[in-house]
């Protein structure tokens, strides 16, 4: 499954999809793709890299926009994990995108955002993002 997740990124390598064109055309896959995840709980092993990315996504505004760049970061991630052989990542970077990606397309066909969830992500990268500040400030301190 893994395989088939990042060989559908990978696809994407020399191709730019409009957001109306992957909801269209690949929303059915990402679903079933995240469906798959879920019934074998790998969604729960990567919950903190998923909440991480989610969290990030939501610095846009636009859902049209979150969604076309997440994608656009996918096949750039996968592209990356392919080039540099690296399966652990590749793995990773294949469940966490999709599942993110299943939350986005919902949102952006209309459906119900679970706000607690948006909340939990927005949480989640917040602490990443003050953790990276932190290190950054040591980092500077010693340059002085």
């Amino acid at each position: 499954m893994i395989i088939e997740i990042s060989e559908f990124f990978y696809g994407f390598k020399t191709k730019v999809i409009d957001t109306k064109s992957l909801e269209k055309e690949y929303a059915h896959t990402i679903f079933d793709f995240a469906q798959k995840i879920k019934d074998k709980n790998l969604h729960k092993e990567y919950e903190d890299n998923f909440l991480t990315i989610l969290g990030y996504s939501f610095r846009l505004e636009d859902i049209a926009q979150r969604l076309f760049f997440t994608f656009q970061e996918a096949v750039y991630a996968i592209d990356l994990d392919i080039q540099m052989k690296n399966e652990d990542s590749k793995k990773l970077n294949s469940i966490v995108y999709v599942l993110v990606i299943e939350v986005l397309l919902k949102e952006f066909q209309g459906k119900f955002l679970d706000e607690e969830l948006k909340q939990k992500a927005l949480e989640t990268y917040k602490k990443i993002e003050e953790r990276k500040a932190k290190e950054n400030k040591k980092y500077h301190m010693y340059q002085y």
